[in-house]
């Protein structure tokens, strides 16, 4: 495969990859002159009609997906029996490796790369995209300590038919979620439960489960509880601990609901970690130390005087109480609910009555008046019963964060986090980063009911531009209109051709294609003919003398490769001769009428 070039630009340069359905090299867009990432299914897979499409769907889903920490697919295609997928290069380690080389990563830096990935994967669950394959040899870490996660939605293209034991596959069961071992459907939850793992295997250096075949380690996955982190690496804090539980527990339904959510606990997480508020795990777990026992006697009969005497006065103090409370009057206890505070205060002081009065919020009750009284109106009680009183303070506010500039994950949390509601939507915008919000309603400062709805604007970069036929123009007019769609100029290069020098002969992308802002189109242009390669012929023709006097001004009209072009020759004798390329024909013309039929050439 070394050296081979797909689609007429991608050249394979370097193996650098080996996976369960595809082999990966480093290779070079020679047109756009950049490294790429090429996946290539692997042959034993090819004839799987079942494997092609969904490696093609699930190819072309993933290339959808735009996000800093997700790594781009640029182009999908097909030559011969070859399936290919054109991604980003990322010249970094996988997680995987960073593992086996530094061994256990610390908390502060697990949380960033974990953080990372929940962005990634609440932006492609956000598109219904699930990953179904997350580990640590999809994570790939850039020099500059960007998570970036790889191979969205392609495991979904190998069936069970097609699944082999390979090292890839034993790779992959490590980190399998209950559901996925038992052949079940995989849901958002299930990329959560492999998050987990993720997390797990980077605080300790090791996965939960291990066995000799996969389907050995698959159902551990299924039957076993995993083992607490805190008994490999005690010095993991207790609540990051809570948190990877969360995330493995073996049923969807008592998993983290979404990647934001996990993403929420995370960010707190880091925070507690960060101002030193987070206790190692293990060390909280030890049992607690044994009491010793204190010596000495005590006389059997000092016991039992004690005993008799203590006896006496509970029943002498129960007496006195059922004294008194034989004796207190009952009352009726009014009925307060939806009263002034005030109001009822007054109506159980004049019922003899006592109170406590607590506050909270409410949406229904007005500010200022009784929620719930406890016992309830109209209940017969004793003199100087306690009623307790809930009393509204209105509906619950809240200020609304400002989120602007901020991307869509961070955005959410922080609204989240003030007790509000979030409405995403997505525009394009030519002067806001793509992922960042662009808009919020209502703005900063504004004071919301808790539960209520913040609508955030998400950029989606610039608005994307269907590219026309470009063809035929001369370079400059092909450039403006690139401009004015807000579209580069890319790498223009030159070719001899029949076609008038100057004018575009070619594209790409193709006419049709939709482009985001600020793509490049490559151009070819014509240099026009080579015309050291041209053949040559000089061509005799004979003119009627009886139709013309010597001295005459023939004007000759050339039709050929070099397209239309005149000539005036003056007429001396019967016979002209003049010069064209490789085949055309030739039309002698006098006062603006032809001189016999047009003469073909060669």
């Amino acid at each position: 495969m070394i050296g081979k070039v797909l689609g007429g630009r991608y050249k394979i340069e370097e193996k650098i990859g080996d996976g369960g359905m595809a082999v990966v090299y480093r290779g070079m867009d020679t047109l756009l002159g950049r490294s790429v990432t090429i996946k290539i299914l692997r042959e034993n897979l090819a004839g799987d009609q079942d494997v092609v499409r969904g490696f093609r769907r699930e190819a072309h889903a993933a290339a959808s997906l735009s996000h800093p920490n997700i790594v781009n697919v640029y182009d999908v295609g097909r030559e011969d029996e070859i399936y290919y997928i054109i991604m980003e290069y990322i010249d970094g380690r996988s997680l995987k490796e960073v593992i086996q080389e530094e061994g256990r990563i610390p908390p502060a830096r697990a949380l960033s790369i974990g953080l990372q990935i929940c962005e990634a994967l609440q932006h492609a669950h956000r598109h219904n995209i699930i990953h179904r394959d997350i580990k640590p040899h999809n994570i790939l870490i850039t020099g500059e300590g960007r998570a970036k996660v790889a191979d969205f939605g392609i495991a979904r293209a190998v069936t069970s038919a097609t699944v082999t034991y390979t090292q890839s596959i034993v790779g992959s069961v490590h980190y399998f979620s209950p559901e996925q071992a038992n052949g079940g459907l995989a849901v958002e939850r299930s990329d959560i439960y492999s998050l987990g793992i993720v997390l797990y295997e980077m605080l300790t250096g090791a996965v939960p489960f291990s066995g000799d075949t996969p389907v050995s380690i698959a159902l551990k996955h299924v039957q076993e509880d995993i083992p607490y982190p805190s008994e490999i690496n005690p010095d993991i804090p207790e609540e990051l601990e809570d948190i990877i539980m969360k995330a493995v527990e073996k049923s969807p339904d008592d998993r983290y609901a979404s990647a934001e959510e996990l993403a929420g606990d995370l960010m707190d997480m880091k925070e507690a970690l960060e101002k030193g508020e987070a206790g190692p795990a293990g060390k909280k777990r030890k049992p607690p130390a044994r009491r010793k026992k204190t010596g000495g006697k005590i006389s059997r009969r000092w016991l039992a005087a004690a005993a008799l005497l203590l006896t006496l006065a509970l029943l002498l103090t129960l007496y006195h109480l059922f004294q008194s409370f034989m004796t207190v009057p009952e009352v009726e206890v009014p009925a307060v609910e939806g009263l002034t505070l005030e109001q009822a205060i007054s109506s159980l002081q004049e019922a003899g009555l006592r109170y406590t009065v607590e506050q909270a919020p409410s949406r229904d009750v007005p500010a200022g008046h009784v929620m719930s009284q406890d016992p309830q109106g109209g209940r017969m009680v004793r003199e100087e019963r306690i009623v307790h009183l809930v009393y509204s303070t209105g509906p619950p506010y809240v200020s609304v964060p400002g989120v602007m500039g901020k991307t869509e994950l961070e955005a959410t949390l922080a609204l989240r986090a003030a007790d509000l509601q979030v409405e995403v939507e997505e525009e394009y915008s030519s002067e806001v980063d793509s992922g960042l919000v662009m808009d919020q309603i209502p703005g900063e400062g504004a004071r919301l009911q808790k539960g209520e709805t913040v609508r955030i604007v998400v950029s989606r970069g610039g608005q994307p531009v269907q590219l026309r036929d470009l063809t035929g123009m001369t370079l400059e007019e092909a450039a403006t209109w690139l401009r004015e769609y807000n579209l580069e100029l890319g790498h223009v290069s030159r070719l001899h051709s029949t076609v008038e020098e100057g004018r575009v002969i070619s594209q790409f992308p193709d006419p049709g294609h939709v482009l985001p802002m600020g793509n490049p189109v490559d151009l070819t242009v014509s240099d026009g003919p080579d015309m050291d390669r041209l053949q040559r012929y000089s061509i005799s023709i004979t003119i009627p003398p009886d139709r013309v006097e010597e001295g005459d001004i023939l004007e000759v009209i050339i039709r050929d490769v070099l397209g239309e072009r005149k000539e005036e020759v003056e007429y001396t004798g019967e016979v002209i001769v003049v010069e064209g390329y490789e085949e055309g024909e030739i039309i002698v013309m006098h006062n603006d009428k032809p001189l016999g039929e047009p003469k073909k050439f060669p």
